[in-house]
């Protein structure tokens, strides 16, 4: 910001001096002599790059100045579009000063539907004279004034004063830290976005179309209904691209589509085939041209959809990564017909049902797409072999390639390099300068690359339809009539590089049900010409987990099991979609994938971390922990990049502020040696992500012992099914439990009933566990103590209250998956036989599965619990080897050991950290010898501090006034005196405590 006063000053008064001639109408002052003399300066002022200076690619660079040149034939595209890191923040429309853009709504509608078809919150509109800053987050209409969506006005003269104000929102150094976001981001949620209404509105033609079709031709399946559906919808919307680019001339669809001749069309799709060789109106291979025909208004109807006033964007900032954000929700959908009475409506594609299916945010493509590559291209610099040659040569796989929106950042990344390279040896037949330090690859060198470079599966065929559309849409960014080489075929066909197929099923896969190959769709990868092996394979592969697989696809899960050494247990689809991409690479290669996190610890992942660490695959991690990255979505993600190249070490870095990583995405986080993967091997990976942690974690894990060998680890009961069994509310009299379920009155024996923890809310670490239910039981316990069955003979006559109950509920519990198998009559038994002696047992630790390191309960009296997926109670008993409860207790409540469950465990909604039984038992103790003096001490120390603090804290819920503050201050002495004496066993070196988990809510109580 220093140095802007004179700057603007000057510019002020430049502007006041000749302000006439300037404003006149007459004087032929221009629109690009404002831009150079006032606005371009203006803008550095506000720290922008405006000619590139610092020489980044263009796909990195701040701004980028009119995206496609405008002919007398074209649609304008903004003028200025401000970027950081390459996502677009603002557009700014110039005009001359002789257009008084107070008054001008023409040029108002123009940057506000600019900034809407953008998705942006506000965009700019200056001629010098006078700034504009609208909101653009709502639809704008062709009628509206010129005031409609201000937000703020600035004149020139306004400038020197009001500056400051400009620099807050507008800056570089401002808009990078979130300024627009923070400032106007709350208004674009009010708003319906572009990209809803557009996929609305393309939905709504899709049914359209396919409702005309199946009218005309009844006979005709719902796939071919699909495909043509979606054909036309391409093909409009890739003509309405190219008009607005000026690649085409102004309104030719329209202009066609209006003369309602079906012969007419198909000679225009036939040309557009001659031009373009897309596949997209192949004339010889469409069987919508060659068999079928539609009604010409509805095509009209449309087709006036796409041109303003009826449609309010503008197609030439729509660009390809929009439409792929479109289209990957677009997939999710089919056309479905209704035999009964012939209507067809769109449901979601069983793939797709009960999927948790969202969008990649973009910044998470963009970086895997650029860790990726910087990899791979870096060690092609430092070899001097990066040449045009050998970039052709480099091949890029998408193993689920969806709308291709990882493969048109790869495509970016290629076309950079290419002109880095061509900048370098001065070469001017593959580059052209567009203006300073802005220069293009030729569309033939990009065509190049496109065909011989990307490629992509994906076992939808509408997805390979859509990824090959939206690359082709790519390629044309940039280019008008005149950049395009004149003649037919100009395009590419993808048939070979996109294609529909099983990326992770072979032909090996075998089966005698026609419909089970045609769902599974396995893939000949050499058949169908891909490369063998690949250098950069990036993608979201699908989250699917084992149960959904066996319920849908069992053919296909037992294939997994056969084939892939990652199906282990539990496990996830994207395990093998990772083993498969590893088994694809080329030496010196590299994976970008963004994949859930819970296989860093989960011990279904066991196989795939055994893998990655035996063939030292790893190089970089981002674990977004408990970030909801995916909106509405308990999806937890981490982008994981691999590579064949040799590495000493591993880049991880824990983010628990997605918003600041979007601020500083090129902070790696923690560098980590390499032995450390392979030293926890197929064990849980702990990984530090900063020098504190790294300490902590060490301290914990030197001279210590997992919990599991000196305590017993346990689930609870699991009696699937918590709406029978339970009793929460009950009136005990005569020795029967009186309640009601649903408004039905009902009486169980008394002794056949156990006290059992329902609320996980009534856990608190110190305190003693509370049962706030009842529970039936029907079990008893043998002589060895082991729990027994009671009869179904027994249970009617020793409890035929208890049975009159459970028979009324005999259709819902004969719904369980029961294990073991009930014998006859035995439909009350338990969902599973875990835990039946141990869960009613004390003494014990209870605590919640899911929480933040303050729920450690203590029982005495034998309350029981259930455990169950990730939700639930586990506890710890029979301490042995000289360990105490009580020290255990102490041990848990520790920030050192919650830093380590937070670690090993795997994040849950609301910001919790889950972890199971399997997380507790691994969890360091400290070995102690008791036969050490000094060890023996502070054993004893802690766990008499311990019961004191259990007492204090009883004591303290039901004090009151001054009594209530001096036990508080005795409990915050009694835990910090348990803190010191472990701090005595750890030594941290004089490491400040409150530096582990900073911050965190849970250690401010």
């Amino acid at each position: 910001m220093a140095g802007w006063k004179d700057t603007i000053d000057r510019l002020v008064q430049k502007f006041r001096t000749d302000e006439t001639r300037f404003c006149s109408t007459t004087s032929g002052y221009t629109e690009t002599e404002a831009r150079v003399e006032f606005i371009d300066p203006l803008f550095e002022c506000l720290g922008w790059d405006m000619s590139n200076s610092m020489a980044v690619p263009n796909s990195l660079k701040d701004v980028v100045r009119e995206e496609s040149q405008p002919t007398e034939t074209s649609a304008k595209r903004p003028d200025y579009t401000f970027r950081i890191a390459a996502n677009r923040k603002f557009f700014v429309e110039a005009k001359k000063p002789s257009v008084d853009i107070r008054t001008n709504k023409d040029s108002a509608f123009q940057v506000r539907s600019y900034g809407w078809t953008a998705g942006l919150p506000v965009s700019l509109l200056t001629n010098f004279k006078t700034l504009r800053v609208y909101d653009t987050s709502t639809v704008p209409h062709v009628n509206d004034n010129a005031d409609v969506g201000l937000l703020m006005e600035v004149s020139f003269d306004e400038l020197p004063t009001r500056f400051k104000e400009l620099w807050s929102l507008f800056g570089r150094e401002a808009v990078a830290a979130g300024s627009i976001d923070t400032t106007y981001g709350k208004n674009i949620k009010a708003a319906l976005p572009i990209g809803t209404m557009f996929l609305d509105r393309i939905n709504d033609w899709r049914l359209r179309l396919a409702s005309d079709i199946h009218n005309r031709y009844p006979s005709l399946d719902i796939d071919p209904l699909n495909d043509l559906s979606q054909k036309v919808i391409n093909r409009i919307i890739f003509i309405r691209m190219c008009e607005d680019r000026g690649i085409e001339g102004v309104e030719r669809l329209r202009k066609v589509a209006g003369k309602k001749d079906v012969v007419e069309l198909r000679r225009f799709f036939k040309e557009m085939d001659d031009r373009y060789n897309t596949g997209l109106f192949d004339v010889n291979s469409d069987p919508l041209q060659a068999q079928y025909a539609m009604d010409a208004q509805l095509f009209l109807d449309i087709v006036e959809e796409l041109y303003f006033p009826a449609a309010p964007y503008s197609f030439s900032v729509l660009d390809a990564e929009f439409l792929g954000q479109v289209y990957e929700l677009f997939l999710v959908k089919r056309l479905v017909l209704d035999v009964a009475t012939g209507s067809l409506s769109l449901e979601d594609k069983p793939a797709y049902e009960d999927r948790e299916i969202v969008t990649t945010p973009q910044p998470l493509v963009d970086e895997i797409v650029r860790r990726a590559f910087s990899g791979r291209l870096t060690e092609l610099k430092s070899t001097g072999m990066l040449t045009f040659d050998s970039l052709k040569q480099l091949k890029v796989m998408d193993v689920a390639v969806g709308s291709s929106r990882f493969l048109l950042r790869c495509l970016d990344q290629l076309v950079d390099a290419a002109i880095s390279y061509f900048r370098g040896i001065n070469d001017t037949v593959n580059i052209y300068r567009k203006s300073a330090n802005d220069y293009r690859l030729s569309f033939t060198a990009k065509r190049e690359i496109l065909k011989s470079c990307l490629f992509g599966i994906d076992i939808d065929y509408n997805a390979v339809e859509i990824a090959r559309f939206s690359l082709l849409v790519k390629l044309l960014e940039d280019e008008n009539f005149a950049t395009l080489p004149i003649g037919k075929k100009i395009l590419p066909n993808l048939d070979k590089n996109i294609v529909w197929g099983n990326s992770v099923v072979g032909i090996d896969f075998i089966s005698n049900v026609s419909a089970v190959m045609s769902l599974t769709n396995p893939l000949d990868w050499s058949a169908a010409g891909l490369p063998s092996a690949f250098d950069v394979i990036v993608a979201n592969p699908p989250y699917v987990k084992t149960e959904e697989m066996k319920s849908k696809t069992l053919d296909e899960f037992n294939y997994y099991k056969k084939k892939y050494k990652t199906a282990y247990k539990q496990f996830d689809k994207y395990f093998i979609f990772i083993e498969k991409a590893v088994s694809k690479l080329n030496n010196g290669a590299w994976v970008g994938m963004v994949v859930p996190n819970k296989w860093m610890t989960i011990e279904s992942g066991k196989k795939l971390r055994e893998m990655l660490a035996a063939q030292e695959l790893v190089a970089e991690v981002v674990d977004f922990g408990n970030e909801l990255l995916f909106e509405g979505k308990s999806t937890y993600v981490c982008l994981l990049i691999l590579s064949r190249s040799v590495k000493k070490s591993v880049w991880y870095r824990n983010v628990h502020d997605y918003e600041d990583w979007l601020l500083s995405p090129d902070d790696k986080g923690m560098l980590l040696p390499s032995s450390m993967i392979h030293q926890y091997g197929a064990a849980s990976w702990v990984l530090p992500s900063n020098d504190t942690e790294a300490k902590v974690l060490s301290t914990l894990f030197s001279s210590s012992i997992k919990l599991e060998d000196i305590a017993d680890v346990i689930n609870g009961i699991q009696t699937s099914a918590e709406d029978v069994y339970p009793i929460e509310s009950w009136i005990e009299h005569n020795g029967l439990v009186h309640f009601e379920v649903d408004g039905v009155k009902f009486a169980v024996e008394k002794t056949i009933t156990k006290p059992y923890l329902m609320d996980s809310a009534r856990v608190q670490s110190y305190l003693p566990i509370e049962s706030d239910a009842l529970i039936i039981f029907p079990y008893e316990y043998g002589p060895n103590g082991e729990a027994i069955l009671i009869p179904p003979s027994r249970l009617k006559t020793d409890f035929p209250r208890a049975w009159h109950y459970l028979k009324s509920f005999v259709s819902r519990l004969q719904k369980r998956d029961i294990s073991p198998k009930p014998g006859p009559g035995e439909f009350y038994r338990y969902g599973r036989h875990q835990a039946l002696s141990s869960a009613f047992k004390g003494p014990k630790i209870i605590y919640s599965v899911n929480q933040l390191g303050d729920k450690y309960g203590i029982d005495e009296t034998g309350v029981g619990f259930a455990s169950g997926g990730t939700a639930g109670e586990v506890a710890i008993t029979n301490p042995r080897d000289g360990y105490s409860l009580e020290f255990i207790l102490g041990l848990l409540n520790q920030r050192a050991v919650e830093l380590f469950m937070r670690k090993r465990g795997s994040p849950f909604r609301g910001g919790y950290y889950s972890r199971g039984s399997a997380v507790v038992a691994d969890l360091p103790v400290p070995k102690l010898d008791f036969q050490n003096p000094s060890h023996v001490q502070i054993h004893n120390k802690v766990s008499a501090l311990v019961r004191d603090l259990i007492t204090v804290k009883q004591r303290y819920n039901t004090a009151v006034g001054r009594q209530r503050v001096s036990l508080s201050s005795q409990q915050e002495a009694l835990a910090n005196e348990i803190r010191k004496q472990f701090e005595l066993i750890w030594n941290f070196g004089g490491l400040d405590d409150t530096l582990i988990l900073p911050g965190d809510h849970v250690y401010k109580k």
